[in-house]
């Protein structure tokens, strides 16, 4: 019996100290980059996104400009250039900034969506959360 509640203990010990591991399982973004993160209107930027997905869950990477949510951008993991390999869970675009583009600070709001078309929900201590990620950038006077 005192066997049984020392083995009891040290799990409780365990736990507390590895902690629970479902967030690892989770799609998670990594190294979410525009590249340059300052442009000029008529130059060309390269948006790229890291997406950790054990499970395969992810299959859609899009992001909209928080500022005018009517520009949305389909980023792609499909090896035809510039993505580098299909599959490989390295979302990429390459995107030109329109030569009328208003100069400013703005904000890139990448989410990932799942193969029914809805955005993939991570659990957080504060929640169950959409699966999302922004980047900033800044558009120069020409």
């Amino acid at each position: 019996m005192k066997q049984g509640i020392c083995t009891i203990a040290l799990m409780f010990v365990l736990i507390g100290v590895v902690g629970c591991n479902t967030a690892s399982r989770q799609p998670q973004f990594q190294r979410a980059a525009i590249v340059p993160d300052q442009l000029k209107p008529g130059d060309t930027a390269m948006i790229q996104v890291e997406v950790k997905d054990r499970h395969d869950i992810v299959r859609r990477v899009e992001g909209i400009v928080k500022e005018d949510p009517t520009i949305r951008l389909k980023l792609h993991d499909d090896g035809q250039p510039p993505d580098e390999k299909a599959g490989d869970n390295v979302w990429v675009l390459q995107v030109d900034v329109p030569f009328q583009a208003t100069p400013g600070d703005f904000l890139l709001q990448l989410s990932a969506y799942r193969a029914d078309g809805t955005v993939v929900p991570v659990k957080t201590k504060a929640g169950t959360v959409p699966l999302s990620t922004t980047v900033p950038l800044k558009i120069l006077n020409p």
